[in-house]
C-alpha cells in the first residue's frame, strides 16, 4: 500500500485509545523513538506508520507528533524525504483529530506517566485553538466526527469520557443530549462514574432532550471497523469511470467559454464590485486588475491554501472555470445581464451541462428586470424547446408572450421572430 493510500486510511474511524493502553507503558516508548529516527532519515511513510500504530495502541506522544506533522510542522534536523511519494501533505482534519486525542488522553491505565507524556498532552491541548482557527466549520465537524467514532469504538470507560467531552464542550461541540446518551451507555456497561454524571446532568435538561438522548442510546450501535466501511472496489471503479466521462464532456463545454465577449465579463466584474472600469470590450489593465481581485476573492477564505498558493491563482486571465464562477456569482447577486448570460450557458452547454430547467430559471430572473434580450431568449427557448437535462417542451403561447415583451421593450429581432411564429402557428391550424 502506498503512503498516499495509508494517509487516506487514517481518516477512517480509529481503534479506541484505551483499547490497548497497556502497550503504551513500555514498548510504545521505544517505537515512538523509532518513528522519530525514521522521520529524521527522511523515511516519512515509515515514521507515520510507526506513530499511527502506537497512537492507536495508546501512546500519547505518538498522537501528539502525528498532530504536529499533519499540521505542517517539520522536526528539527530531519532529512528530506527519501522519495517524492513520502512527502507529508498538510491535513488539518488529521491534525485536529490527533491533537484532540492527545489533549484528552487518559492516564488512568498508567502507574506513573512520564514527564514527556504529560508534556505531550499539555502541548497538544495548547495547539488546539490554533489548528481550529485555520479550519472551516465543515472540516472541524469532520475531525470531531472521527474523534467521536474513536471513543465510541472503545471501552465502556471511553463512552463515559466521550460523555464528559460533550458535556463540557471539550474537544467536541457542547451537546448535553449526546453527553447523556454516552453516560446512559456507559452506566449500562458498569461504569460507576457514568451513573453519577447521568444523575447530575439529567435535571439540567428538558424532558424532550432526555427522551431524545435515551432513544439514541437505545438505537446506538458501535461503529463498524474500517474494513467494513466505505465503497467496494467495483463501486470506486464505476465512480472513477463516471468522473472521467463527465470530465470529457465538460472539457468541450468549457472550451466554448472562450467565445464570451470581454464586455460581458466587464459588466459582471463591475456588478460584483471588482471595478473593471469603463465597459469597452477590451482586456485592458483595469479589467485585468479587476480579474485579479476576483480571482483572489475566490480563494481568500480557503484555509487549506497557503498565501503563496493563493497568489499563484491571481493571474489576471480568467480560466474557463473561473469565467463560469464569475457569471454564477454575478447572477446570484441579481445582475440581470449576467443572469441572461448564465441562462444562455445552460441553454447551449457552455461551461456547464445543458439543463433546460436551470436555463429558464435564470432567463426568467433576468426578464423580471425588463431585460429585453432575456425575454427574447425565453421566446426562442419556448419556440424551439431544449435538449440535455430537464428538457423544455415547445410552448407557442409562452413563446409569443416573451417575444411580444421583447418587442415592446424595443428589441428589434423579436419583431421578425414574432411574425414568423404567428405565420407558423396560422399555417399549422390551416
Amino acid at each position: 500500500m502506498t503512503f498516499i493510500r495509508k494517509a487516506r486510511c487514517a481518516l477512517a474511524p480509529l481503534a479506541a485509545a484505551s483499547a490497548l493502553a497497556f502497550m503504551a507503558a513500555t514498548p510504545a516508548h521505544a517505537k515512538y523513538e523509532a518513528g522519530v529516527q525514521a522521520y529524521m532519515n527522511g523515511q516519512y511513510s515509515q515514521a507515520l506508520d510507526i506513530w499511527r500504530r502506537f497512537a492507536v495502541a495508546g501512546d500519547v506522544r505518538s498522537k501528539k507528533i502525528l498532530g504536529d506533522v499533519y499540521s505542517g510542522m517539520t522536526l528539527e534536523g530531519a532529512k528530506e524525504a527519501a522519495t517524492p511519494l513520502e512527502e507529508i501533505p498538510v491535513d488539518n482534519v488529521q491534525a485536529l483529530v490527533w491533537y484532540t486525542l492527545a489533549a484528552y488522553h487518559d492516564f488512568t491505565a498508567y502507574q506513573t506517566p512520564s514527564a514527556s507524556e504529560v508534556n505531550a498532552r499539555i502541548l497538544a491541548e495548547q495547539r488546539l485553538p490554533d489548528i481550529r482557527a485555520r479550519m472551516s466549520t465543515s472540516n472541524v465537524s469532520k475531525a470531531e466526527k472521527v474523534v467521536s467514532q474513536t471513543f465510541e469504538a472503545g471501552s465502556a470507560y471511553d463512552l463515559y469520557r466521550l460523555g464528559q467531552m460533550y458535556q463540557k464542550g471539550a474537544g467536541l461541540e457542547k451537546n448535553n443530549a449526546k453527553a447523556l446518551q454516552m453516560y446512559a451507555l456507559a452506566k449500562e456497561r458498569g461504569v460507576g462514574a457514568a451513573s453519577a454524571a447521568y444523575e447530575f446532568l439529567e435535571p439540567l435538561m428538558t424532558s424532550r432532550e432526555i427522551d431524545d438522548a435515551l432513544e439514541s442510546a437505545a438505537e446506538w450501535q458501535p461503529p463498524l471497523p474500517p474494513e467494513h466501511e466505505g465503497k467496494t472496489p467495483q463501486q470506486e471503479e464505476l465512480e472513477r469511470l463516471k468522473r472521467e466521462l463527465e470530465e470529457i464532456k465538460m472539457a468541450d463545454a468549457l472550451q466554448a467559454v472562450s467565445d464570451i465577449d470581454v464586455e460581458l465579463i466587464q459588466r459582471a466584474l463591475n456588478a460584483l464590485g471588482f471595478r473593471a472600469g469603463v465597459v469597452d470590450n477590451k482586456l485592458g489593465p483595469a479589467t485585468r486588475e479587476a480579474i485579479r481581485r476576483f480571482q483572489y476573492a475566490t480563494v481568500a477564505k480557503n484555509l487549506d491554501m497557503s498565501e503563496q498558493d493563493k497568489q499563484a491563482v491571481v493571474t489576471g486571465v480568467l480560466t474557463p472555470r473561473q469565467t463560469v464562477e464569475l457569471f454564477k456569482d454575478a447572477s446570484a447577486g441579481e445582475h440581470p445581464m449576467s443572469q441572461y448570460v448564465y441562462g444562455i450557458m445552460y441553454v447551449r452547454g457552455i461551461g456547464v451541462e445543458q439543463d433546460g430547467k436551470k436555463a429558464v430559471n435564470w432567463l426568467e430572473q433576468a426578464a423580471e428586470h425588463d431585460l429585453a434580450i432575456a425575454h427574447y431568449a425565453l421566446g426562442v427557448v419556448y419556440r424551439d424547446g431544449t435538449t440535455g437535462l430537464n428538457e423544455v417542451e415547445p410552448d407557442e403561447r409562452k413563446s409569443a408572450y416573451h417575444l411580444a415583451q421583447a418587442s415592446a421593450l424595443g428589441y428589434k429581432p423579436a419583431n421578425d421572430a414574432l411574425r414568423r411564429l404567428s405565420f407558423e402557428y396560422t399555417r399549422d391550424i390551416q
